[in-house]
């Protein structure tokens, strides 16, 4: 590592979280001033949401799954989010940084789909996708990057990371980039060798929160925790309305069908005797 990389600087107080967090937030304050749902509401299985909180849930829902595998990291690692991130709901990009390097990792979702990853090849639900190349390409921006500022010897990695997919198949090419479950990020990460001490990474983060369209952050913070808390909730009781719902419609079909039996039940003598008479 560079001279300026090891300032013998102590790590810096956590910026703010700007653009991270936004979603939940937002989603939290629009259902804030909705009307709780009546008793019958519930029963029935209707959505907590307001329309206003609706849009904005995947959103939220994007920031949670990512802020709860980048907690699992502890607080030897730090964790920089990009300015020009996409919608979390579809993914975004984050830098981590901790003993066992620098890593971008690339996170998409995926509610639902069925990935297949051999080799440089991630296929969903068939259709060939550019995460490979594209972790590839940013990681090597982000290397240069920490040149320019001085920390020459920092090589950031790739890494993609999917969540919601139903089904995750890993072919027998070697992937030149790390393709996991969002899920497995931390354990994949603190199992590796250590190749900065302590000192180190609190040397590298002021530098990283120097990378133009950048801002670091510990890995856990109050702020955080107490904001993915509350959302947590939320997402409890909308995957508990949904439960309600499915069950609903279940019934309902059970009973349309009960009805439909009975009915041919009286229905079919009476067409035999009706047709023999």
């Amino acid at each position: 590592m560079s001279d300026s990389a090891h300032n013998g600087h102590a790590l810096a107080n956590p910026a703010p979280d700007y653009g991270f967090g936004l979603g939940m937030s937002a989603c939290l304050r629009a259902q804030a001033e909705h009307e709780p749902r009546t008793w019958f509401q519930s029963l029935r299985g209707v959505s907590p949401l307001s329309p206003e909180a609706n849009d904005l849930y995947p959103h939220g829902v994007g920031e949670l799954e990512s802020a709860v595998a980048l907690a699992a990291l502890g607080s030897d690692w730090m964790v920089a989010h990009a300015d020009d991130e996409q919608d979390q709901s579809i993914g975004a990009d984050h830098l981590v940084l901790g003993p066992a390097g620098a890593f971008l990792v690339c996170s998409r979702r995926h509610p639902g789909d069925r990935i297949v990853n051999a080799g440089r090849m991630i296929l969903v639900n068939g259709h060939r996708v550019a995460y490979v190349r594209e972790a590839s390409a940013r990681a090597d921006q982000l290397s240069e990057a920490f040149t320019l500022l001085g920390a020459a010897d920092v090589a950031v990695r790739p890494i993609v990371a999917l969540t919601g997919a139903i089904d995750l198949i890993r072919g027998r090419a070697k992937a030149p980039v790390p393709v996991l479950a969002l899920g497995e990020l931390a354990g994949w990460l603190i199992r590796h060798e250590a190749v900065y001490s302590r000192a180190q990474v609190a040397a590298l983060a002021p530098v990283a929160g120097r990378l133009t369209g950048w801002h670091v952050r510990p890995a856990i913070t109050s702020s955080s925790v107490r904001l993915t808390a509350r959302f947590e909730r939320l997402r409890t009781e909308v995957d508990a309305a949904r439960r309600r719902y499915r069950l609903w419609i279940v019934l309902g079909a059970a009973v349309a069908l009960a009805a439909t039996v009975t009915m041919l039940a009286f229905a079919i003598p009476a067409i035999i005797a009706l047709i023999s008479g």
